[in-house]
């Protein structure tokens, strides 16, 4: 099996760079920009001629934090929309074995029928307004990659995993998640005396799962779910933002009573728990461990990364 991962400078795939070895393929936006179509079908036909890989993981993606999502949703429907419909129509076109689709589980709907959510209760509703062009976006890549495995019964496959975390995050305060906000605000904190804002009352709850986590399950899926149904790809442990929030000050030696919570700021839904496909005896990354590893990271990359 010979690998071509889309997106290897992001989070999901650089951390496949790393468990899978120099011997497949990581495309970076350098090598093609994957919402034009001519690039990419020149960039996938050239590899396909040279090295005849015959797995595409699809991790490439325009994505963002809550308000960054809310105040651009046009902009992130209109790119993942191209991303997509390119990656997912040339890997067919050139008959690839084996395909991995990365969703969210933002695709669900904002008011689902129960909890957990289950990959059956995706058309249930519309997702929530705050990601809604990322979503929907994300959806009609699940309904394509579905399809083109019903009529050519080829190994093609959706992940949809929960939140993520870890190494090679966006710190970007204006784009980023919450836990590399977090992360980033607590260093300015402490080096610069920078107001540490948390947004909203962090009561919200959230299922997480460190990258690496994903990429182990992503590469189980690839080879184990032999299903038309989305594998989903989650650590099924709830927890508070605000126990985020305790967890990195103390990291940082930052007392409770210096973060300030500004309750004008969107905390997106209150809780989205959903089920997870991963093998039972799976060893996950405990939280403590995961923000331990990315913090590290992240203080040993300062200058470097995406921020």
């Amino acid at each position: 099996m010979k690998i071509l991962v889309t997106g290897s400078n992001g989070l999901v795939g650089n951390s496949l760079m790393q468990i899978l070895g120099p011997e497949h393929i990581y495309h970076t936006r350098n090598d093609c920009d994957l919402s034009n179509y001519q690039s990419t079908y020149d960039y996938f036909y050239k590899l396909k001629k040279e090295l005849n890989f015959d797995t595409i993981i699809h991790c490439a993606a325009k994505v963002g934090g809550v308000l960054f999502n809310t105040n651009n949703n046009d902009e992130f429907f209109n790119e993942n929309l191209k991303i997509n419909n390119n990656v997912i129509n040339i890997a067919h076109a050139l008959g690839i074995e084996n395909f991995v689709n990365l969703l969210s589980t933002c695709i669900f709907p904002s008011i689902p029928q129960s909890y957990p959510l289950t990959a059956n209760q995706i058309d249930f509703g519309p997702p929530h307004s705050s990601n809604s062009g990322y979503s929907y976006a994300k959806r009609l890549a699940g309904y394509q990659t579905k399809i083109i495995r019903q009529f050519t019964n080829k190994n093609w496959i959706s992940v949809v995993p929960t939140n993520i975390y870890g190494p090679n995050d966006n710190f970007n305060l204006e784009s980023s998640h919450v836990i590399p906000a977090l992360i980033h605000k607590a260093h300015l904190f402490k080096k610069y005396n920078k107001e540490f804002v948390v947004w909203s009352n962090g009561e919200a709850l959230r299922q997480f799962i460190y990258v690496d986590d994903l990429s182990k399950s992503i590469l189980w899926a690839l080879n184990n779910w032999n299903s038309d149904v989305p594998f989903m790809a989650t650590n099924e442990h709830e927890i508070k933002l605000l126990d985020i929030v305790h967890l990195v000050c103390e990291r940082f030696k930052i007392s409770d009573t210096d973060v300030i919570f500004d309750l004008t700021k969107p905390s997106g839904q209150h809780r989205k728990p959903a089920k997870s496909d991963i093998p039972s005896n799976f060893e996950f990354t405990s939280i403590t461990k995961g923000l331990d590893i990315t913090i590290d990271w992240f203080i040993k990359n300062y200058n470097n990364l995406r921020k």
